[in-house]
């Protein structure tokens, strides 16, 4: 940047950008990423989101964003997830600049639990971000608070060196997410608070652009025998026979449930390295029954993780359990089977031509030296709150783009985040916002 009185000459190339990000002092990076991985936003039970926004509020203020706290309302937050404790209170971040688009930025500030003995002992402190070579650990330095980290160093580069943006820019720092996030940005959506295209910062730094997710629906399954002796087990009801049927007509239900296929590109199956769609899956994940072993087992529990693709809609996957259940018991000695569904994530499809999603794609390529005609686009196999955005906001509009890579191991022990894969994404979105050497945002 070259500054006279009468002439300001911008730093909007690839080039310029590149420069002023590799000559950022990393040991500030990692000083504020350790600032925000110290506040323990563990969910459940999800206390202290009041401390992280302290943290990054005065930041977001010097830069002229107009702040709001949004709490959600405890009842709500009793009903949707008995478990935590605390209030649950977002952060609206906005900053208009007089442009005609908007981009909401999306970041949850809420973390896995960190065990750490045994099989889970971690190299260092996991709420601390520790710097060992040219990796930070810590619990949430991928998962993603490395994201927010970045965004902001991001935002305050963009006006120190006097970049002028293309959008209007907005914040959301929501909680929950790791638990469904309907006390975070769920809420935040159906309030009116995210506009324009949603920059959801909760995925990956790789060579493809993420076109879609799965959705996430929890079943769970209690049967119900009867207790008694094993030596008088024709007295009782023994309910993990009792199952049997049960577990019998979902295996059934799986063939038939994973033979469908997305038209979202998805991550190829070994038995078919060339079908690339994205399948619905049905994992029988947890079995619980018996207490002793001179007991008949009088309770079974099953739990269930069923992933949805965005072809299908939530009350047929809930109804075609259900029949698989009930033929089940048709079968079974059980004297009552319960069942209780949990819908954490809805299936997420995104647009990949809309303006925003061919500048990003653009911005991907140039930064990362991609051919345009080799950005594979590819669907997570995991699930996101964003998620829902496709019915809240009836758009496609999203982009989805974050500091973790595949060896990052979030929600993992010694979870890490790579200083290259941060500044790579700082480039990125100094260049999504202000570069001039890209496509037209219209």
């Amino acid at each position: 940047m070259y500054k006279s009185k009468k002439v300001v000459v911008l730093l909007t190339s690839l080039a310029d950008i590149s420069a002023a990000v590799d000559q950022f002092n990393t040991h500030q990076f990692v000083e504020f990423l350790d600032q925000l991985v110290r506040i323990n936003t563990t969910v459940p039970p999800g206390l202290h989101y009041s401390d992280f926004i302290a943290i990054i509020s005065p930041r977001l203020e010097a830069l002229g964003f107009a702040l709001q706290i949004v709490k959600i309302p405890d009842e709500f937050v009793k009903q949707a997830y008995p478990m935590v404790e605390g209030s649950r209170i977002n952060l609206v971040a906005i900053k208009d600049l007089g442009q005609e688009k908007t981009i909401t930025f999306y970041g949850h500030m809420d973390v896995v639990p960190a065990p750490n003995e045994g099989n889970e002992k971690w190299r260092t402190d996991p709420f601390k971000a520790t710097l060992k070579g040219k990796r930070i650990f810590g619990r949430g330095v991928a998962d993603m608070k490395g994201s927010i980290a970045a965004l902001i160093i991001a935002l305050e580069l963009l006006q120190k060196l006097d970049l002028k943006p293309k959008y209007n820019i907005r914040f959301v720092a929501c909680t929950d997410e790791e638990l469904g996030g309907k006390s975070g940005v769920y809420h935040l959506a159906e309030q009116g608070f995210l506009k324009g295209t949603i920059f959801c910062m909760d995925a990956l730094m790789w060579d493809k652009y993420v076109v879609g997710a799965l959705g996430d629906l929890l079943v769970e399954i209690e049967v119900v025998g009867m207790s008694c002796h094993s030596g008088l087990n024709f007295l009782g009801i023994n309910a993990i026979e009792a199952i049997v049927p049960i577990l019998i007509e979902l295996l059934k239900l799986r063939k038939k449930v994973e033979a469908r296929r997305s038209t979202v590109p998805g991550i190829p199956r070994p038995e078919t390295p060339t079908e690339r769609n994205m399948s619905p899956m049905l994992n029988l994940s947890i079995i619980r029954g018996g207490i002793k072993n001179n007991i008949v087992p009088g309770t079974c529990q099953l739990t269930i993780d069923r992933r949805l693709i965005p072809e299908e809609k939530i009350d047929d996957v809930t109804l075609e359990i259900m029949e698989a259940i009930n033929r089940g018991k048709a079968k079974s000695s059980a004297k009552d089977v319960k069942v209780n569904f949990q819908y954490l994530y809805a299936p997420l499809k995104v647009d990949p031509t809309t303006s925003e999603a061919r500048r990003m794609q653009q911005v991907i390529c140039r930064v990362n030296n991609i051919k345009s005609d080799t950005l594979q686009q590819l669907a997570l196999p995991a699930s996101t709150d964003i998620g829902f955005l496709n019915d809240i906001l009836k758009t496609k509009d999203i982009i989805l783009r974050g500091v973790a890579n595949a060896s990052s191991n979030p929600h993992g022990v010694n979870e890490i985040v790579s200083l290259v894969d941060i500044f790579t994404f700082i480039k990125e979105i100094l260049l999504f916002l202000a570069g001039d050497d890209l496509p037209a945002t219209r």
